[in-house]
């Protein structure tokens, strides 16, 4: 029997090199061809590299354009990462029978850290004060402790979980909003832990940070008219997706200058050079770094096998599409 062609068409370096050299390596050879690029290529170009895989390995965009020239042979796309929707086409895939997988927890410690980092940064104005250091400017100001102030988190999912438990831990008080009961609040985040609701949330905490994952129910779930709750003062924090704030609300709102936003997600990413986002006052924004460490990229890499080697098994496992 011919043995199947695994292409990793490109994409974060750290990747790759887990797929090309070492026990994963060796796992991907020991169930087919791996062939494994090294660049980050565009959307089109990765779909051209996938075309006779058997297998793709996808840890970058997909040209939806593309996607026909690999009904037939390609029988599934694993993506090494979670949000596999905001990457490749699901619904073209399922038309092309086509079979979507993902790895899930790979960085909920990674991203609730990066989300402190973010909200420390705002909070404290350490990107501000990088530029005035610079600048010989050393007049200095003051910013807000941690301690004692009220952050919401918006998605009680597994980051949001690991976010709250690091707030409480370091004595902020918690609001948790989510669409579900929260019934161990109090074991999560303290006995001043509150669950409330979105409009709540926004209206009365110092800081709100978002980990929603991106669903029909939660695109745009944050509209401008929330946005108008933050007081004077909030900090917004979003390393969930960008998608679940309505289209140019968050650019309008953080333009007045009254609040200061912290962002690791964007849509598009990367971010056009005249975007409003990058000259609003105070902004903190990261290139999407949040799962960004060395510990949940392998981790990444080893589910993405693990979804190969189960699907070349017939028992196919975290199948989105």
């Amino acid at each position: 029997m011919q043995r199947p062609t695994i292409v990793f068409p490109g994409g974060e370096p750290a990747l790759a090199a887990h797929f090309a050299h070492g026990p994963l390596a060796d796992r991907l050879r020991a169930r087919g061809e791996p062939v494994v690029h090294q660049d980050l290529p565009g959307p089109d170009e990765a779909a051209r590299r996938l075309v006779g895989a058997e297998v793709g390995l996808l840890g970058t965009h997909l040209s939806t354009a593309h996607l026909a020239e690999l009904a037939g042979r390609t029988r599934l796309l694993a993506f090494t990462g979670t949000g596999a929707a905001s990457y490749v086409d699901l619904d073209a895939c399922r038309s092309l029978g086509i079979t979507v997988t993902n790895v899930t927890g790979y960085g909920d410690r990674a991203v609730a850290e990066h989300a402190l980092a973010l909200l420390l940064a705002a909070l404290r104005g350490v990107v501000d004060g990088d530029r005035a250091v610079r600048a010989g400017d050393w007049s200095g100001f003051a910013g807000p402790e941690l301690a004692g102030s009220t952050v919401a988190v918006v998605g009680a999912g597994a980051i949001g979980r690991a976010f709250a438990r690091i707030l409480a831990a370091l004595d902020a008080r918690v609001l948790v909003v989510d669409a579900r009961p929260v019934e161990d609040l109090a074991a999560l985040a303290g006995p001043d832990a509150h669950q409330v609701d979105l409009r709540e949330a926004f209206a009365t905490a110092d800081a709100v940070s978002l980990h929603l994952p991106l669903l029909p129910a939660t695109r745009g779930l944050v509209t401008a008219e929330v946005l108008d709750l933050l007081r004077p003062g909030a900090v917004l924090v979003n390393t969930a997706r960008a998608e679940v704030i309505a289209p140019g609300a968050l650019a309008r709102r953080a333009a007045r200058g009254d609040v200061r936003i912290a962002c690791d997600v964007f849509d598009p990413e990367p971010l056009p050079a005249d975007d409003p986002l990058l000259a609003a006052p105070g902004a903190v924004l990261t290139p999407h770094l949040g799962f960004r460490t060395p510990q949940a990229l392998a981790r990444m890499a080893t589910g993405a096998v693990e979804c190969v080697e189960a699907f070349l098994d017939g028992r196919p496992l975290r199948v989105v599409t």
